[in-house]
């Protein structure tokens, strides 16, 4: 009943044609007779996928692409088709995986097709997603008070790609996909507004960025030692908007502040700090002055985030009239956790852009290939040379279980 072809005989009843494939997925292909039940459990080759971060435009795409909603005429029609066939076929033949994070997840959301993009991201993701962006940043975090009380130097990250990731990479794809159909619309208001008020918080830097033209190394030096007045900064914001949201009774308010990035990341170097020998009393402030140590300049996350806006600066100092779009900042949080692990990410022209240009495309410990529609092509071959390293029995295992060919 649930065995689907290609069907073989079987060992056991030597029925012709009655051994079909039951499931797959894991390490594991399981075939079964659909006369005697007899099983046979086949252990699947060994992959080895590489991982790439795609934006939501080009998640959208892609979706619009399969699932036939693309506008006629819209623009690079073309491209995202071929896009749409290469990452299909890398991903089938089990090369490449392409995970979901918090960032899609919020802009998914509140995405008038949000069910429907969720589900595409989904299938991308082989059952694996990124760590949240903040969990990432607290890894390095930690690694970097482990170097502050040795008084040594800044660790180097060894930025391993399963240290972020939810679920097994390398895993070969289920042949049977099952979600949940959940409602999340509840959530959009809250954080369409959240995603608004952070790219205003930007106005007025911008503004005083384009009025006072700034050099780009004046910009990332001011960045790059902000650590700690910003996290100091942010903490107190969220404890008077807790405080604000106690005192109105608006409980939801009140604790997403106290869940806050910054104040879970201090709670946690308190513990931390406190676990390896710091009196209570004393570990707020060794949280504090662990955030004002000069080596947190090399932090990663902070260091690209740092260089990402410095080049914004000099954009806007040179005379650029259009302002960062509301996605941008997301962009660049996205770079800053993720590009100094995965293998590739395809990205915005404008970031892409500007990881291009010195002194990022020299400074910047990015492992990650960038592209974006203004190196399509690039992008497309790249995709190419993916399948092209499947070997013989991958290629044959997986047109036997997905089809692909």
């Amino acid at each position: 009943m649930f065995e689907r072809a290609p069907f073989r005989d079987c060992p056991r009843c030597k029925q012709s044609e009655s051994l079909g494939i039951l499931s797959a997925g894991g390490d594991q292909l399981v075939r079964r007779c659909k006369h005697c039940r007899h099983r046979v459990t086949e252990f699947l080759p060994e992959l080895q996928k590489k991982v790439i971060y795609l934006d939501q435009l080009a998640i959208s795409e892609v979706f619009k692409i399969k699932t036939k909603t693309r506008r006629v005429g819209a623009n690079n029609e073309d491209f995202w088709r071929e896009v749409e066939h290469e990452i299909d076929r890398a991903y089938l033949l089990q090369q490449v995986i392409f995970p979901a994070s918090n960032i899609h997840s919020d802009e998914t959301i509140v995405s008038p097709f949000s069910s429907e993009l969720m589900l595409a991201h989904e299938m991308l993701s082989g059952d694996v997603s990124f760590s949240h962006v903040d969990e990432v940043n607290m890894l390095q975090v930690e690694e970097f008070a482990k170097s502050y009380l040795k008084a040594g130097e800044p660790p180097d990250i060894a930025f391993d790609i399963d240290d972020i990731l939810d679920g097994e990479r390398n895993g070969w794809l289920r042949d049977m996909h099952i979600t949940v159909n959940a409602d999340y619309s509840v959530f959009a208001d809250r954080i369409r507004a959240h995603r608004d008020a952070t790219a205003s918080e930007f106005v007025p830097l911008l503004d005083k960025w384009a009025a006072e033209k700034p050099t780009f190394e004046a910009v990332l030096n001011s960045e790059l030692k902000s650590f700690g007045t910003a996290n100091r900064s942010a903490l107190v914001f969220a404890v008077e908007r807790a405080s604000r949201a106690f005192e109105t009774s608006d409980a939801m308010a009140f604790f997403e502040k106290l869940s806050h990035p910054v104040m879970e990341q201090f709670k946690r170097l308190r513990a931390f700090f406190e676990e390896r020998g710091v009196p209570t009393s004393e570990s707020a402030k060794t949280v504090s002055d662990f955030w004002d140590w000069p080596g947190n300049e090399q932090l990663p996350v902070h260091k690209i985030s740092a260089y990402m806006f410095a080049a914004l600066a000099r954009k806007i100092a040179s005379g650029q009239k259009r302002r960062p779009t509301k996605g941008m900042f997301n962009d660049i949080n996205a770079i800053a956790t993720y590009g100094p692990y995965v293998d590739a990410m395809f990205l915005d022209n404008e970031c892409a852009q500007m990881l291009s240009e010195y002194p990022l495309s020299s400074d910047l410990n990015i492992r990650a290939k960038i592209f974006s529609t203004r190196s399509g092509d690039a992008f497309l071959e790249y995709l190419r040379s993916l399948q092209s390293a499947a070997s013989p029995l991958v290629c044959r295992k997986a047109a036997e279980i997905y089809g692909v060919t």
